[in-house]
């Protein structure tokens, strides 16, 4: 049985749906035929945004170092607490704002992420993301793996089970990775990572295929860690996307392993 506090709560944290429309407001009155839908979870430990994540803006672009563990977008069981709604409250910016992320980050992941707060610049960036972005990211793995440098070209696809994890897939969508070692430490290895595409889970797939997952991530065989040791490092955009090429750098977190 739920409370009525418990309910409230998940109200304001962006949980209730109704008729498959988050519903923000308490007290509406059902319809014969609504479908309301809760969701749930855990009450979970946010890790709070704060102003020195904010790196570079440039109205309406916003680029932070995002931590491992924030969310980037709204999840299904919550809308706020989530960067663009801190970020939102941090910069004034009215509820009509439509802050949007640029690309993708998954939450355990920390490192450089893009934020628009107007839907035409948000569509022309993401229109010439692919061709004007060059991205690198830092992973730790175990094992160390025996090659040097590798170029990773497989396909991925969407496991059917309910863990929203991908796989290798021969039916699943085209998929290349460029890989170096940095640096071996014991039966570790820190690895550059280049992503060509930009599929979900790419380089967490490519790399737990070839026998070496990232330490942290125990989703694709990884070894458990205080965090997922995947760092998105390096991001340059060029024109057309933007007038000006520009490009950043980010250092990992302090809880960063190596």
């Amino acid at each position: 049985e739920l409370s009525r506090r418990r309910i409230r709560r998940a109200i304001d944290e962006g949980g209730v749906y109704l008729n498959q429309k988050r519903c923000r407001t308490a007290g509406r009155k059902l319809m014969r035929g609504d479908k309301l839908r809760i969701v749930l979870l855990e009450q979970e430990k946010l890790i709070p945004f704060q102003p020195e994540q904010l790196i570079w803006q440039q109205p309406p672009l916003y680029l932070l170092h995002k931590r491992s563990g924030q969310y980037a977008q709204e999840a299904l069981h919550r809308s706020v607490g989530t960067l663009p709604d801190e970020l939102a409250k941090y910069l004034g910016l009215p509820p009509t704002a439509s802050l949007r992320p640029v690309h993708r980050l998954d939450r355990d992941t920390s490192g450089l992420m893009l934020f628009s707060a107007d839907p035409a610049q948000l569509q022309k960036l993401q229109a010439h993301w692919h061709a004007c972005t060059h991205k690198s990211y830092l992973a730790v793995v175990e094992p160390a793996p025996l090659w040097q440098t590798q170029q990773i070209n497989l396909a991925i696809g969407k496991l059917r089970d309910k863990n929203g994890r991908y796989h290798v897939s021969e039916h699943g969508r085209a998929c290349k990775t460029g890989a170096e070692v940095l640096e071996r430490k014991d039966n570790r290895a820190l690895i550059r990572l280049v992503p060509h595409t930009g599929r979900t889970h790419q380089l967490r797939v490519h790399l737990s295929v070839l026998g070496c997952p990232i330490l942290g991530d125990t989703r694709y065989g990884g070894k458990a860690h205080s965090r997922l040791m995947l760092h998105a490092q390096f991001l340059s955009i060029t024109p057309p996307a933007l007038a000006e090429p520009i490009e950043w750098n980010a250092p990992p977190e302090e809880n960063w392993l190596w």
